[in-house]
C-alpha cells in the first residue's frame, strides 16, 4: 500500500473518532475481533454454520450490519484452491501436461535465470517448488504484462523442483496459463471451469458476481491505520479492504488516473489481473458446500485419477528463504496443488488443537486482518471452514501450533462442532 493509501487510512481512521465498545462484538482468545464464522459438514449431509460480530461497522464501533455464515469474504489464499481446479480440469480435458514445460502452456519461455536449462513444470508451480518467489511483487495493474513480472527478482536462487518457496506469483502464473489456454478472462474461466460445475457461489475482485454478492460482503478491519504494522486496541476499527465493493468501481487494479477499460483486456496477457492468489470473495458456508462438491466429485468434476491426486499428500522440498514459507505449517502439498496437514496432532506444528489431530487437504488464508482456513478430510468425509475478519490487537502466537491464539480458538469452534449427516 502507497503512501497515499496509508494517509487516507489514518486520516479515516481519526475521523471515525474514539471506539465504543459494543457488546455485539465476540472475542477470541481474550481480543476483541470484528467478527468470525465457521460451518462444517459431511459429504452428502446439511451445512452446519455458526457467525458472530459484524459484516459492517459504523463509525462508532457498533454492528452496522452483522455477519452471517452467508456473507462473502475476501478470503484470501484460499483462492488457490479455485486456481489449482482451473488447471485440473483443463489437464483432464487433455490440454494441459502437468509434469510437462510450463512454457508450452504459458505461450512464453519460463526460465530461472540462475537455471537457464531448467524446464519449470505446472505441477512445481501448484506446489510452490518452482524456485518463483515473491521478492519483485506480484500485483498486477490493468496493463501489466506478466513478462515485466518475472524479471530477476521474481526468482529465487534454487532450482527448479529443489526447495519449498511459497510464493503467491506461482498462482499469477498459473491463471496466466488458464487463459492462454481457455481464451477467457481468469475471472470468466473460473466461473466456467469451477464455481458453476461445482455449483458454487463466489466471484474474483468482485468481477462476474452473481446479483447481490457484493452488497451483502463483509469489510474487514483491524484497529490499524497502517496495516498491522502498529495497534490501537483501545482506538477506532479502521476498514482495511472492501468498504467499497468493488473499490473505485472497477473490480481491477488501474494505474493512477487511467480509466477502468476492462473491455480492452486481452486475456493472456496476465492473470494476476484478478487476484487469483487471494482475491476470491465466497462465504464461510459457500466454502464447506464447495468442499462437500470434492469430496463427492460431484458429476465426475475430476478424473478419479485426479481426484484421487488432489488429496494425495507428499511432503515438501526442503524450505527455502520466502517471507511467507513457514516450513513447520507447511509441510505437505497434495499432487494436485492442496495444503495438507499432516493429522499427527504433533505440538508446535501445523496442529491448531494439539495433540487433537487435524487431517486433510484445503488451504490457509491470512491478509488484511482475516485469516481463514478450508480443511477437506476424504478420509473422514469432512470439511470445516473459517473466517476471522479483523482483530482489536496483533494476534498473539498459538499456545500449541504455528497458528496465531485466534486461530486456534476458531478452530477449536471448527473442528468441535457437530457435523449432521443425513
Amino acid at each position: 500500500m502507497g503512501g497515499a493509501g496509508r494517509t487516507l487510512l489514518l486520516a479515516l481512521a481519526i475521523a471515525a473518532g474514539p471506539a465504543r465498545a459494543d457488546p455485539g462484538l465476540p472475542r477470541l482468545a481474550g481480543i476483541e475481533v470484528a467478527g468470525h464464522a465457521f460451518a462444517v459438514a459431511s459429504s452428502e449431509g446439511p451445512v452446519t454454520a455458526r457467525a458472530e460480530g459484524a459484516a459492517e461497522l459504523a463509525p462508532d464501533g457498533s454492528i452496522r450490519r452483522p455477519l452471517t455464515p452467508e456473507t462473502p469474504v475476501r478470503i484470501a489464499s484460499i483462492s488457490k484452491v479455485v486456481v489449482a481446479l482451473a488447471i485440473l480440469r483443463l489437464a483432464d480435458a487433455g490440454r494441459l501436461d502437468l509434469d510437462a514445460d510450463a512454457s508450452r502452456a504459458l505461450g512464453r519461455p519460463l526460465r530461472n535465470p540462475a537455471h537457464p536449462h531448467t524446464p519449470v513444470t505446472i505441477r512445481q508451480l501448484l506446489r510452490h517448488e518452482s524456485s518463483l518467489s515473491d521478492s519483485g511483487g506480484y500485483a498486477a495493474t490493468l496493463g501489466t504484462r506478466l513478462e515485466e513480472m518475472l524479471g530477476e527478482r521474481a526468482w529465487s536462487p534454487a532450482a527448479p523442483g529443489t526447495a519449498f518457496d511459497y510464493a503467491n506469483l506461482n498462482s499469477v502464473v498459473l491463471a496466466t496459463i488458464v487463459e492462454m489456454q481457455t481464451g477467457l478472462r481468469f475471472d470468466q474461466a473460473a466461473r466456467a471451469l469451477v464455481l458453476d460445475p461445482l455449483g458454487v457461489t463466489a466471484c474474483f475482485n468482485w468481477s462476474e458476481c452473481p446479483q447481490g454478492l457484493a452488497e451483502r460482503g463483509a469489510t474487514l478491519y483491524r484497529k490499524s491505520a497502517d496495516f498491522g504494522e502498529t495497534w490501537q486496541p483501545e482506538g477506532p476499527w479502521v476498514a482495511q479492504v472492501d468498504s467499497e465493493r468493488p473499490a473505485g468501481g472497477c473490480p481491477v487494479r488501474t494505474p493512477e488516473g487511467q480509466p477502468c477499460a476492462l473491455e480492452a483486456y486481452l486475456p493472456g496477457t496476465n492473470g494476476g489481473l484478478f487476484a487469483p492468489q487471494g482475491g476470491l470473495r465466497i462465504s464461510v458456508a459457500e466454502l464447506a458446500r464447495l468442499g462437500q462438491a470434492l469430496l463427492a466429485n460431484r458429476n465426475g468434476f475430476l478424473k478419479p485419477e485426479t481426484h484421487a491426486a488432489l488429496f494425495r499428500p507428499r511432503a515438501v522440498a526442503p524450505g527455502g528463504a520466502s517471507e511467507e514459507t513457514d516450513p513447520q505449517l507447511m509441510r505437505f502439498w497434495s499432487e494436485g496443488g492442496l495444503h495438507c496437514f499432516s493429522g499427527t496432532g504433533e505440538a508446535g506444528a501445523d496442529q491448531p488443537l494439539a495433540p487433537a489431530p487435524m487431517a486433510g487437504c484445503g488451504h490457509l488464508g491470512e491478509a488484511y486482518g482475516l485469516f481463514s482456513a478450508l480443511v477437506i478430510d476424504p478420509v473422514a468425509g469432512t470439511v470445516r471452514a473459517w473466517a476471522l475478519t479483523g482483530s482489536a490487537g496483533r494476534p498473539p502466537p498459538g499456545r500449541v501450533s504455528r497458528f496465531n491464539a485466534l486461530e486456534e480458538a476458531l478452530a477449536g469452534m471448527a473442528l468441535q462442532a457437530r457435523i449432521i449427516s443425513d
